[in-house]
């Protein structure tokens, strides 16, 4: 555990080195990672304020009951869609644009995170005229995302990465005092560590497992 006398400017600089953010500007598409329902309320105000034409949220099985909640640009039912799969393969692709929404459920592997960008760049790849992509998060989850779109996403599409701001500037000053906040943000460590160890032989096998199955 870390005491609470801990050097508040070195923990600081840990999270920063983590959660590094670009400045925001307008892409061709928002693409939202699965997690913190944050996340997507963000993004959503993004689309709203035109933003991008276009919003991808990546959406997993333990929050496919609070979707509805969100306040989407059109009705849509993602619940009764999930209720025809078995739980284990609950997560989905949400993409909305020009006031219609669709879903495609993604294949998943032992890493989450990087099953999502596979199927972001396989997204990306059906897309074509898609030249930009702003990605967003929480800011302790931006390095790893990065390491991830450096190994599977095209180099002609240009990416920025974007962490929620209300909660970044939240946690960076009080991430180590809570317990679970402390979990995620550490564990991001191990993370990048296991990622960076594996390199290219845990993106190769990544890349074999299909990205999408119909709905």
């Amino acid at each position: 555990m870390i005491p609470v006398t801990a050097n508040s400017g070195l923990l600081n600089r840990l999270y920063d080195w983590l959660a590094a953010s670009d400045p925001l500007q307008p892409s061709d598409v928002i693409f939202v990672l699965a997690g913190r329902e944050c996340r997507k309320h963000f993004a959503l105000e993004l689309l709203r304020e035109g933003r991008a034409p276009t919003l991808l949220l990546s959406v997993g099985r333990f929050e496919i009951r609070r979707f509805s909640n969100l306040e989407l640009p059109t009705k849509f039912d993602l619940l009764a869609i999930a209720s025809t799969t078995e739980p284990r393969r609950r997560h989905y692709f949400v993409e909305i644009d020009s006031g219609s929404a669709q879903a495609r459920r993604i294949t998943l592997s032992r890493f989450g995170t990087l099953s999502e960008i596979l199927a972001f760049s396989d997204w990306l790849r059906e897309h074509s005229p898609v030249r930009s992509a702003t990605i967003v998060s929480s800011g302790f989850h931006l390095k790893r995302i990065r390491l991830c779109c450096r190994r599977l996403v095209s180099e002609g599409t240009k990416l920025s990465f974007v962490a929620v701001p209300d909660e970044s500037r939240y946690l960076r000053g009080h991430w180590w005092r809570d317990p679970n906040t402390r979990r995620l943000v550490l564990s991001e460590l191990l993370k990048i560590a296991i990622y960076r160890l594996l390199g290219q032989r845990l993106m190769t096998r990544a890349g074999s497992i299909p990205a999408f199955t119909e709905v």
